[in-house]
């Protein structure tokens, strides 16, 4: 990545007042005493999203595994990332939990290294980790040079010889570690909403509501059916890996071929369609709870995250209720003080997102009343639309959170390699940063026209 110092340290210092028209980041050039060090450098935004690079290359070995490589020398470390194009939306009726149950059992060991990979894969300076979403499941982990090539054989191992070692007695013992962890989650205040919030958005049969069965589904999991899921979806042709760090492209080619190159294709998984439903009518979610506060909610599915409208909408989101500044905010918590906290975020996925309005009434106030206020709040948002200053506060604010991440290695690979799976383009990431970078008051306002008018599920 290159981004000029000047620009960088520009776009972290600020996090206040910017010029609205230009979103502009000024710092001072040097300390002094004298008056002319008041003197500031403009950065505009766009100028900093245009320097930043991440210089890849990409192959396909002959079995369809995709590879994406950055060479970065700074450091005597590569980032290994693979991801596999399956997640939670990609599963059928009677399967719900299958992908979660999978990123655990890939840890449990393969044919040729039995055991605990985190055993195997303990070569620092982190360990592995894995990750299952909607539209993913990946592994990941940054270890020294020397280290990369076992690294490159475990990972080969548990996508083309894993199941020889999935027997009943390893299917039951994750099988209970994952059902394990869905308790605790549900557990937790508020642990029920996100399931009532999926059962009000999307109907019967929609991916993005598959995982509302996940324990009975478990529960009635064999060994025949795991077995059929894997080598269904964890083929080398429905997977990725990014190489980051100490390496070329002649290295990467040579060691993927060595250690993938023999594994056979599997079926192709083409990820769930799914489109963006809107309600015929509001609908009321109600759940009771043993909480501190009452919790307000509105919710809305709208686009996934390759949609024109999803910066747009993200930062409407933002100026809403993501800001320490933002209108709910400044309306309910600093100002009238009837709520101890908002939040507001755009849950992006592939397909679509899910465009979500939190409220924590503070005890004593009338939650009517305070749900009212924050209908209004966000219907002025909507009717007036943002002012220039707000857009260009939360397109640096974006800005200024991104960039430092991509300095990492492991975060350039990971970046890549999510591109990849989303957009068919490493350099995905470019055209976020573009469209933050020239958003305007007039997109955002016409994008929460157009998704937050309709019926809402609150």
């Amino acid at each position: 990545m290159r981004v000029r110092l000047v620009s960088l340290a520009a776009i972290l210092a600020v996090m206040g007042p910017i010029a609205p028209a230009l979103a502009q980041a000024q710092v001072p050039v040097a300390h002094t005493t004298s008056p002319q060090a008041e003197q500031l450098i403009a950065a505009p935004v766009s100028q900093l999203v245009a320097e930043v690079d991440i210089p890849w290359t990409r192959f396909q070995l002959d079995n369809g595994l995709t590879v994406i490589v950055h060479e970065d020398r700074k450091t005597p470390v590569v980032d290994i990332s693979i991801w596999y194009n399956v997640g939670i939306k990609d599963e059928p009726a009677g399967s719900t939990g299958f992908a979660h149950l999978f990123e655990h059992l890939m840890f449990g060991g393969s044919e040729n290294a039995p055991g605990s990979y985190d055993t195997w894969m303990n070569l620092g300076p982190t360990g592995p980790n894995g990750t299952t979403w909607y539209d993913y499941t990946n592994y990941h982990q940054t270890v020294p040079t020397p280290a990369l090539e076992r690294v490159l054989f475990l990972e080969s191992d548990r996508m083309g010889y894993l199941l020889g070692e999935v027997g009943q007695e390893v299917l039951d013992l994750q099988r209970g570690v994952v059902q394990n962890e869905k308790r605790q989650s549900d557990n937790q205040p508020y642990g029920m909403f996100f399931y009532a919030q999926l059962e009000a958005l999307f109907p019967d049969g929609h991916p993005y509501k598959s995982d509302i069965d996940e324990m009975a589904d478990l529960d009635a999991a064999s060994l025949e059916m795991v077995g059929n899921w894997f080598r269904e979806n964890y083929g080398p042709n429905n997977a990725i890996i990014a190489l980051s760090g100490d390496i070329d492209e002649a290295t990467a080619r040579t060691l993927t071929e060595r250690y993938f190159g023999a594994i056979p294709r599997g079926p192709v998984n083409e990820p769930a369609e799914a489109d963006v439903p809107t309600l015929a009518e509001p609908v009321q979610i109600t759940l009771r709870d043993r909480v501190a506060n009452t919790r307000l909610t509105r919710n809305w599915a709208v686009p996934g995250l390759l949609s024109e409208e999803a910066v747009p909408l993200a930062v409407g989101a933002e100026i809403l209720g993501g800001l320490a500044s933002s209108r709910l905010h400044n309306a309910l918590v600093r100002g009238d003080e009837s709520a101890v906290s908002v939040s507001v975020l755009v849950q992006s996925l592939h397909r679509l997102g899910i465009f979500g309005v939190t409220v924590n009434v503070k005890p004593g106030e009338d939650a009517g009343v305070v749900s009212a206020r924050m209908d209004a709040v966000l219907a002025d948002l909507i009717q007036n639309g943002p002012t220039e200053e707000e857009v260009a506060r939360v397109a640096t604010r974006y800005v200024a959170g991104l960039l430092p991440n991509l300095e990492q290695v492991n975060r350039k690979g990971w970046t890549l390699a999510e591109g990849q799976l989303y957009a068919g383009d490493p350099d995905h990431y470019r055209r976020v940063l573009e469209a933050y970078a020239s958003v305007t008051p007039a997109q955002v306002q016409s994008a929460m026209q157009r998704w937050l008018t309709r019926p809402v599920a609150s």
